[in-house]
């Protein structure tokens, strides 16, 4: 019973496979495909390996640091910081935070999310890094930071 319900599996699995092709193709040939896509399309086309490896890591950039941020945010849905903001590069999501003064338990609280969000993507090639600061320092979010909440 157990091989058949894998083998359903496979079979829808390279069924939408092969349809989401299909409709790339169409979307290509109409020249309806959105930008990305001929883009996609085109750097694959090419054959230029470096791009094609490229084009992957932007990718898996994109999803991790997504889920990342996501994550990072219900985690610390419960605190209130008066500032919050994020960056990324190759490996790392950055995190800015302002609190109040001496507020040591919402410090506490930001740097444990780091922790889980480290243990949970480190073997991904991700990490964050959180810099915490207090309002009476009177820094501002640096222009690289998106601001998320102010």
């Amino acid at each position: 019973m157990l091989e058949a319900t894998k083998q359903s599996t496979i079979e829808a699995w390279f069924d939408n496979f092969i349809s989401t092709l299909r409709s790339h193709q169409i979307q290509l040939e109409t020249d309806t495909a959105h930008q990305e896509l001929k883009k996609f399309y085109e750097t694959i086309f090419g054959g230029n390996l470096d791009e094609v490896i490229h084009l992957g890591k932007r990718g898996a950039q994109k999803h991790f640091v997504s889920r990342i941020i996501i994550d990072y945010v219900k985690l610390i849905a419960n605190t209130k910081p008066l500032k919050l903001a994020f960056d990324y590069n190759d490996s790392e999501v950055l995190v800015w935070a302002e609190i109040n003064d001496d507020d040591f338990e919402l410090e506490k609280n930001l740097l444990k999310a780091e922790a889980h969000i480290n243990a949970k993507y480190h073997s991904y090639g991700f990490d964050m890094e959180t810099t915490v600061v207090e309002a009476g320092d009177k820094l501002q979010v640096p222009n690289h930071y998106t601001l998320y909440k102010s």
